[in-house]
């Protein structure tokens, strides 16, 4: 709720100072353009469905003689004063709502009720007519509603004169002033010229073959335009006058927007009565930004404040002023360059993660290492199998032992192979059963037991290429293992029995005496 509060502020501010807000029509080849003399005016707009070029017409001014009548090349310009009381602005115009030739050259509309300055200032708010708008799309032609005032119904019985004028502007300051006039219920004034019907060699002023009339000067009959002494357009027994104005310039709630933007009272958008925009800005940064940053500072104050009083009455002055020393005592060692404790442990911790992450490699060597076999060269042991027995350490091209018992177990085969070589082929050699040797300690004591058969090498298995073509024959095979079984069984060994220890008679353990 309070961000919601705060940006509402902020856009509310915003507008104020003139960065939000409605937007006029362009000024240039994108919208519109008006080249503008005395003596001749050329207007080109793209504010319809394609560009018009409007050249030679002819501004009607006011001309002071003895009499004060609209004329061309008048120097004077037609006044149309009164109390603003509608008021639109056009970014472009859409002939599909009613809109034609003089109209797309209109960016901003007005309805004014008819009435001397003086008058108009004395106004009070709430007073004026209230006018509601249903439409504006035709410049000359409002659409209105139930209000005080409903511009349809105006006649010659209504109470009070209207100026509904079309306002098309000569520079491009008065273009981007038109942004005032949103500015409802105030009094105004527009200077500027009505536009003749014929153009600057005297022949009508036509659009697409046809002479235009409507919102044009008229200069006979009974609704022919008149001006009073100071130059103001006359409304007539109508009660309404609707025109298209050349607008040279805008006085408005004593306010001015120039041709040329220069006037001393110049109206600028956004700006604030008394202290004016740029006051306005001014006492935004300074009092709005620096008051909240103020009141930040001060609460903060306030806060550290009522800490401090409820320390004191927790911990007593001695207490606060243990506090003190300590603090000040741990500001002077961090300057002398003392490392706190809470420091050193920090320092600790990340040398031991340094140092863990060193050790870390290592380890994985290490344990890399420990899964090999002293000694033995696995891939030599593999890539090896076409030897034909075994061979001493170091002998070949594998580094493995051939212990005693194996070679013993090799020349008893051999000699078996030997005796029943009668049109027997080489035979698969004997694997023994893989054990390890296990080694008792030496002892005095003689057991009863059998001593445990001896266990063989590893490296006495072989694998022997010849053991692959001698498979095909299955009874030689037979043949030869129960052989082979029957000469490589180990003879027993003999048993030996335990003899308990016995003592002579004659030993005589009963004389202690050395």
């Amino acid at each position: 709720m309070r961000r919601a509060k705060l940006a509402l502020l902020l856009i509310f501010t915003m507008v104020l100072a003139g960065c939000l807000g409605p937007d006029t029509a362009q000024w240039g080849g994108e919208g519109i353009e008006v080249d503008f003399s005395i003596d001749e005016t050329e207007i080109t707009t793209n504010l319809g469905a394609s560009e018009s070029t409007y050249q030679n017409l002819s501004p009607i001014g006011c001309e002071i003689g003895e009499e004060v009548v609209p004329s061309k090349n008048a120097s004077a310009k037609i006044k149309f004063t009164g109390y603003l009381s509608a008021s639109v602005l056009y970014g472009s115009h859409d002939p599909a709502n009613g809109a034609r030739n003089m109209d797309t050259a209109v960016t901003a509309a007005v309805a004014i009720q008819a009435m001397p300055i003086g008058e108009a200032r004395s106004v009070k708010d709430g007073e004026g007519a209230r006018i509601d708008i249903k439409e504006w799309n035709v410049p000359l032609m409002p659409e209105t509603r139930a209000g005080t005032v409903d511009l349809d119904e105006i006649d010659t019985d209504t109470d009070s004169q209207w100026y509904v004028l079309g306002l098309i502007p000569t520079t491009e300051n008065i273009n981007d002033g038109f942004l005032a006039l949103e500015e409802w219920h105030k009094p105004i004034t527009i200077h500027g010229y009505l536009i003749s019907p014929t153009t600057v060699n005297g022949s009508a002023f036509t659009i697409d073959g046809k002479a235009q009339t409507t919102g044009y000067y008229r200069s006979s009959g009974s609704i022919a335009h008149t001006l009073t002494d100071n130059c103001n357009l006359n409304v007539g027994s109508s009660n309404r006058q609707s025109v298209y104005v050349l607008v040279d310039k805008i006085e408005i709630d004593d306010r001015v927007v120039s041709a040329n933007g220069n006037h001393g009272d110049e109206w600028k958008y956004g700006d604030v009565p008394f202290i004016g925009r740029a006051g306005f800005i001014t006492f935004f940064l300074f009092v709005g930004v620096g008051g909240s940053i103020g009141m930040f500072l001060l609460s903060q104050m306030i806060v550290r404040q009522g800490a401090k009083e409820t320390m004191k009455t927790l911990l007593g002055e001695e207490g606060l002023a243990k506090i003190k020393k300590v603090a000040t005592d741990l500001r002077a060692q961090k300057k002398s360059g003392s490392v706190t404790p809470t420091e050193r442990k920090r320092q600790h911790e990340r040398e031991d993660k340094a140092a863990q992450r060193q050790r870390a490699p290592a380890k994985k060597t290490s344990k890399n290492d420990d899964l090999g076999i002293a000694g033995f060269d696995l891939d030599s042991a593999l890539s090896g199998g076409s030897s034909d027995g075994p061979t001493d350490f170091g002998g070949g091209s594998s580094s493995v032992v051939a212990t005693q018992e194996s070679i013993k177990l090799e020349k008893e085969m051999s000699r078996s192979e030997v005796v029943n070589s009668g049109g027997f082929a080489p035979q698969e050699s004997w694997s023994p059963p893989p054990a390890k040797r296990e080694r008792s300690p030496v002892s005095n004591v003689v057991s009863s037991e059998a001593p445990p058969k001896r266990k063989e090498h590893f490296s006495s298995v072989r694998s022997d290429p010849p053991v692959r073509k001698a498979a095909a024959k299955a009874p030689v095979k037979r043949r030869a293992a129960k052989k082979r079984k029957a000469v490589s069984q180990p003879e027993p060994e003999p048993e030996y029995e335990a003899k308990p220890e016995q003592f002579e008679e004659e030993d005589d353990f009963s004389d202690f005496s050395l």
